[in-house]
């Protein structure tokens, strides 16, 4: 027997521990890290398995030990804030994107701008004759924020399309199947999803309003704006603030579509009815059917039409015409449709969570 044995036996009979060996006081072999064969483990000064490695080697890859230490290193390193920035930096390298930001704070700027030379040019002609007028009659304040409180209202149909283009890009283009693999947790995908469209809709919509209140303030110039009366003050935070939340919650409704659908075309038309043709149908049937005026009630619980009454806060523009006489339906208050607006968002974004988390990906 030469030296090298002799020692060995020797270490074996003591319980003697190389330095290459770990000490493991449960007596149960370690698990294999993610990615790393056990059998090329091997001992750094004489080249031979060590013992802790010959230890792990013998559980199968395959075991449910093994299954279980990868899901807890995944476990590990998944976090929501990672998840998050993964999402907000898909959606920052997509051009659509930027496109769809764009023309939605273009469209926020141009619609207040038109709404605000309509009514200054209502303010400085004769009603009765359009002769136009030597000295331009007073602006409601009312009316020059109730335009820069509906000037979102268009843009909200392309806030709509960003919504359901950022889930069904990733199930036209498979590009889903490696996000699943990167976060396995369909809920935090979508999640993680659907609060980067809203992060990026509020910046937009932020600076949308921003540009769009410093155009009337300039095209406002030189006409008299009378104050603003105490049941009218609460226009102005409803523009500041709910403006803002309203389209982060018709992003996420369509969001919600798009996972509902998963596709590009069906979530967009969807979108569209909602937004352009729901409430229309719905009020015209009531008007020309008068069995079906009870439809005029429903009309206004479309999320269009909720939105709209929301943003102009119950006040009341001057320019608007008079109706003869009061509907005999049920019409909701503004802050009521703000609520119809956030369960429309809750129902239609919570039943595209639960399609998501539960239907295979084809």
């Amino acid at each position: 027997m030469n030296a090298s044995a002799g020692n060995a036996s020797a270490n074996d009979a003591i319980g003697f521990i190389p330095n290459d060996v770990s000490v493991n006081p449960t007596g149960v072999a370690p698990e294999p890290s993610i990615g790393v064969t056990p059998a090329t483990v091997s001992d750094a000064r004489s080249g031979v398995m060590s013992n802790s490695a010959y230890a792990t080697a013998a559980i199968p890859n395959g075991s449910a030990t093994s299954r279980r230490a990868n899901r807890w290193n995944r476990h590990i390193h998944l976090t929501f804030m990672g998840v998050l920035r993964a999402e907000l930096l898909k959606l920052k390298s997509l051009t659509s994107t930027w496109i769809l930001m764009g023309l939605s704070v273009l469209l926020i700027v141009g619609m207040a701008a038109l709404g605000t030379w309509s009514t200054m040019f209502m303010a400085s002609v004769d009603l009765n004759t359009g002769q136009q007028l030597d000295s331009p009659r007073p602006v409601s304040a009312a009316d020059v924020w109730s335009v820069l409180a509906s000037s979102g209202t268009t843009a909200a149909l392309v806030f709509g399309i960003f919504g359901v283009m950022a889930i069904t890009s990733e199930y036209t283009t498979s590009a889903v199947q490696a996000s699943l693999v990167a976060n396995p947790r369909r809920g935090m995908f979508y999640i993680g999803k659907s609060l980067a469209v809203a992060l990026f809709s509020v910046a937009a919509s932020l600076v949308g309003i921003a540009a769009a209140g410093l155009v009337v303030w300039l095209m406002s110039r030189g006409h008299e704006i009378t104050a603003l009366g105490d049941d009218q003050m609460r226009i102005i935070p409803v523009t500041l603030v709910g403006f803002p939340v309203v389209i982060m919650l018709v992003a996420l409704l369509a969001v919600g579509l798009g996972g509902l659908t998963r596709s590009t075309v069906g979530g967009v038309c969807a979108v569209i009815v909602l937004f352009m043709v729901l409430s229309s149908v719905l009020s015209l049937t009531s008007v020309l059917m008068n069995q079906f005026e009870w439809l005029g009630t429903l009309s206004y619980l479309a999320p269009d039409a909720a939105m709209n009454r929301f943003l102009s806060g119950g006040v009341e523009s001057s320019s608007a015409p008079i109706a003869l006489e009061k509907p005999s339906y049920w019409i909701p208050s503004w802050w009521q449709s703000g609520l119809l607006l956030f369960a429309w968002s809750t129902v239609l974004w919570g039943t595209g969570l639960v399609t998501v988390k539960r239907i295979d990906v084809k």
